[in-house]
């Protein structure tokens, strides 16, 4: 099987905020973190998301090694092991990383593993009113990427 990405062509995107939604109502988070977000600005909406960097500047920040790269490449926090430190959401360069005040520890898209697990796609992608967030290998991105 080969490897899959979360691709956003922000071009694309209407601020509808559909995916905002959609995770937080995957992942039960309460007003505070998004876990993906849009930004506005006009004339463009602007998705900001977690990239699961090749080399992760938050894995790299992480003092206690709560963040780890699993079998399929997707970058996770064990909220067990981390400790609210922040210097990963200071690391990361996209600003994807989140706060969870209640449980005080570090958030970020998990690319809905439990979904994945299930033969699903990300709660994001499978909302995307106008297609631009999509999931799949690397010829299915650029496939649509050379689309008009």
């Amino acid at each position: 099987m080969s490897k899959r990405y979360l691709t956003i062509f922000k071009d694309d995107c209407c601020g509808c905020h559909s995916c905002e939604v959609a995770c937080k109502q995957e992942h039960n988070l309460d007003v505070g973190p998004r876990l993906i977000r849009i930004i506005d600005k006009s004339p463009l909406f602007v998705p900001i998301y977690c990239h699961h960097c090749a080399d992760a500047p938050c894995k790299r920040a992480c003092p206690v090694d709560a963040i780890i790269r699993n079998s399929q490449g997707i970058v996770l926090i064990n909220e067990d092991i981390c400790i609210g430190c922040r210097e990963c959401i200071m690391a990361c360069p996209f600003g994807a990383m989140q706060f969870h005040g209640e449980k005080e520890v570090a958030l970020k898209c998990d690319l809905c593993l439990e979904r994945l697990t299930q033969g699903e796609i990300p709660a994001c992608a499978s909302v995307c009113p106008t297609g631009c967030i999509l999931w799949g290998d690397i010829k299915t991105t650029l496939d649509k990427a050379a689309q008009p």
